[in-house]
């Protein structure tokens, strides 16, 4: 639990019956000022009121009594209370309060004046509160049993449900957009832990800022919040997030030296096949005693190379090019967690809403 203080503006407004006063007036009498002082009123104050001016004199206040012909008396007077309210913020911000002022007599017993409600309500004015939200109020008597004598008192409960638009605006949105922000790393080239490792420690800075600054403006308390809960999970899911970066770096380096005496092999070729074949004249041919020079540079073969055919490459030679059939465990965790992170985060922010949110 948890003490905060909030400012009452308000009309208190007593009503009994003297009959003293029957029968000597034959109309309505309104008294104001220092007159009031010749009629006898109750002593009331605010139980827990930390500052209250409901004690002092109706002569520095806004204050009036009317008297009727048959002893009916009202009395108005015009308060200012900071109240104290209890409050249980385990539920922050998706939480309702409670708040309540007692009143009751600081000098006569239940022998000399009975607090009642009667049947007057307790009207609220302005309802318009930038953190909450004015629901309803609850009406209670009942009597404070003391060494001193029984005290009557009447209760009057204020119900708030807190407003929660600011709290999605400057914080729920931004942290979720934070935590996607962390997993771009899964989509990075694996081998550039600088800029995968730079970005995952700026998210949980970024974290620990939302977290910090939320907290240096709520009061200190011993127990974590609703919202304390969802930003630990959302540092918990960036900081998976950079140690999953620093997991990929490990296994990309210990892939990489499997690999290195393979990368430093010569690739082996069969050897190449010349072939050469030389045009000789044909001796039966009587017309001609040779070949002619243009019909020998039309029909004189060259060198020709004849590469091997693709059945004689084996398998090994492909792997030391570089062409790996299989996926590096690097890759296979990367791939993994594209899928891991969001489905989790997704899951976790169903089981939050559905806990804190709904009702009951």
């Amino acid at each position: 639990m948890n003490q905060q203080e909030y400012l009452v503006y308000g009309y208190f407004r007593q009503r009994w019956k003297d009959s003293r006063l029957a029968g000597k007036l034959n109309h309505t009498l309104t008294i104001k000022g220092s007159d009031i002082d010749n009629i006898w009123i109750p002593d009331p104050y605010c139980y827990n009121a930390r500052e209250s001016n409901m004690m002092l004199l109706d002569t520095q206040l806004h204050s009036k009594i009317a008297v009727d012909p048959n002893g009916d008396v009202l009395y108005s007077k015009g308060v200012t209370l900071l109240a104290s309210c209890t409050m249980d913020l385990r539920t922050f911000p998706l939480d309702s309060q409670s708040c309540r002022l007692k009143f009751g007599s600081y000098g006569y017993t239940t022998d000399d004046i009975t607090f009642d409600w009667g049947t007057t309500s307790v009207t609220v004015g302005n309802n318009e509160m930038a953190q909450f939200e004015y629901v309803s109020n609850n009406l209670t008597s009942d009597v404070d049993e003391f060494s001193v004598g029984n005290f009557s008192t009447i209760t009057v409960t204020f119900l708030f449900e807190r407003r929660l638009g600011y709290y999605v605006i400057q914080v729920y949105l931004p942290d979720i957009f934070v935590v996607t922000l962390s997993w771009i790393v899964f989509w990075m080239d694996k081998t550039e832990m600088g800029d995968r490792m730079a970005l995952g420690i700026t998210t949980i800075l970024t974290i620990m800022f939302l977290l910090g600054s939320l907290n240096g403006s709520m009061p200190r308390v011993s127990y974590p919040k609703a919202l304390d809960w969802y930003l630990l999970a959302s540092f918990i899911f960036v900081f998976l997030s950079l140690i999953e970066c620093m997991l990929v770096f490990i296994l990309t380096m210990k892939y990489s030296k499997s690999k290195e005496p393979t990368k430093h092999k010569s690739i082996t070729t069969p050897p190449l096949t010349k072939v050469s074949s030389t045009l000789q004249p044909d001796p039966t041919n009587t017309k001609s005693s040779g070949v002619k020079k243009r019909d020998v540079g039309e029909l004189k073969m060259t060198e020709t190379l004849k590469r091997p055919s693709s059945d004689q490459v084996f398998p090994n030679d492909l792997e030391n090019i570089g062409f790996d059939g299989g996926r590096s465990p690097a890759d296979s965790v990367d791939k993994a967690s594209r899928v891991l992170f969001p489905a989790l985060f997704v899951i976790y922010n169903i089981v939050y809403w559905a806990v804190y949110a709904l009702p009951g």
